[in-house]
């Protein structure tokens, strides 16, 4: 049984570095309003499309149909990626990640999307809800149009509803290696062993985005 535990411990301690809390959002869309990008598809073509967006629940290209609004959430994996200004989207496990740093040939992304687990506690904690359906739509991916604007919790005005939870991945081509020690460590080359582990030892965090950038250099 204390072996159980422990292992379940470890397990959780973990799953802690791959995933990062990331503050909260008042929206289940990572832009507050729908906005122009270039969709770009895996055979090669991409168009403008002047309203799209991020739908927070799995990391998801939506847009709006043109002319009736409704909002539809695209095929994912027929995406390539994204770019919104001078944001840079790729298609990571069918989710859109933001390209954070690039260096030679590896670029290191982030994929951020609603911590459905926190919300399940913040729920069973809470005693006054106004919309229960809520969380069974986001769990079940059906959050889109009218449902986007759902109050969550009564009494919750002072802060945003969803809390975010970020994963990042190192990119090289079609490759994503997570950004976890153990993972990282299996993709290393013999010879890169030994100052892999003298950048951990200088006050690294896997919870930390610039140390995460210090190792692109392992993945040229």
């Amino acid at each position: 049984m204390r072996n159980v535990i422990l292992l379940s411990l470890l397990l959780a301690c973990s799953s802690l570095y791959a995933q990062i809390p990331s503050g909260r959002s008042k929206t289940v869309t990572m832009f507050k309003d729908f906005q122009p990008a270039i969709i770009k598809l895996k055979d090669g073509k991409q168009s403008l499309h002047k309203q799209t967006n991020i739908f927070l629940k799995n990391s998801t290209l939506v847009y709006k149909k043109v002319p009736t609004g409704e909002i539809m959430e695209a095929s994912m994996p027929i995406v390539a990626g994204i770019t919104m200004g001078e944001r840079n989207f790729i298609n990571v496990k069918n989710q859109l990640a933001e390209v954070v740093a690039t260096e030679g040939k590896a670029s290191l992304v982030r994929i951020r999307i609603i911590d459905v687990e926190t919300m399940k506690g913040e729920y069973l904690n809470n005693s006054t809800i106004t919309n229960s359906s809520m969380l069974d739509d986001l769990n079940a991916g059906r959050l889109i149009g009218e449902s986007m604007s759902t109050t969550r919790v009564d009494g919750a005005d002072d802060e945003d509803p969803y809390p975010l939870m970020d994963t990042y991945y190192y990119v090289v081509g079609d490759k994503a290696t997570l950004a976890h020690e153990r993972s990282v460590k299996l993709v290393l080359k013999k010879d890169q062993r030994q100052e892999y582990q003298i950048e951990l030892s200088r006050g690294f965090s896997w919870a930390k985005q610039e140390d995460l950038v210090r190792l692109l250099k392992f993945f040229q």
